[in-house]
């Protein structure tokens, strides 16, 4: 579990299956494998639980064809949709979140881009907060939103980044904004240009 004395840092907890739900989605990408094949044990529960619906896995291909023994042994009872990439996963869940029952409960692991970007996904399908787990998983690279051109900057992993948007040196805060599914970028040199702090490589 991640933590953080910045308020606004998401705190995680374990995924937790919710029997009473119509439909269950597991959706992951970029999990370890160990996180990975604990969740699915956990959730596959859903499938044997008298009356539950079935647990379906959304999942990047390259994920699941490096899936464990443990996570093989919880796939033989879902329901899978495989993708190539995070981006056609996503635009698929958004398809599908669409025409799903009322009552869905979506369990998602992985990266904070990834699983923050399932709950916008979620959210604009208009399911509600509390439909929703996300539990981190994997490398800690953020996605940064720059504060003066308003750009998104994946997969940042050092505490000064170069903005892809405007070409200012960010740095990168704990500040997280659930709206965006970012961290915030500042002006790292914005009192004496050119004075940066010292580049460490800080979310590996």
């Amino acid at each position: 579990m991640m933590t953080s004395l910045n308020k606004s840092r998401p705190v995680y907890a374990p995924l937790e299956p919710v029997a009473q739900g119509t439909q269950h989605w597991f959706v992951t990408s970029g999990a370890t494998d160990a996180d990975r094949a604990s969740a699915l044990n956990t959730l596959s529960s859903l499938s044997t639980a008298g009356g539950a619906a079935p647990l379906e896995v959304w999942a990047v291909d390259k994920d699941m064809a490096q899936a464990g023994a443990g996570a093989a042994c919880a796939l033989a009872n879902a329901v899978a949709h495989r993708f190539d990439a995070e981006d056609e996963l996503l635009a698929a869940l958004g398809k599908a979140l669409r025409g799903a029952r009322v009552g869905i409960r979506l369990y998602a692991l992985g990266t904070e881009p990834f699983i923050w970007s399932v709950g916008q996904v979620a959210e604009r399908c208009g399911l509600a907060p509390d439909a929703v787990q996300v539990a981190h998983s994997g490398s800690l690279m953020r996605r940064v939103y720059c504060i003066h051109c308003r750009a998104m900057n994946e997969g940042v992993t050092t505490n000064v980044a170069a903005c892809g948007g405007c070409g200012r040196h960010l740095l990168v805060r704990d500040h997280f904004s659930r709206r965006l599914a970012a961290f915030m970028g500042v002006q790292a040199d914005a009192e004496v240009p050119g004075e940066l702090p010292e580049i460490e490589h800080a979310f590996r």
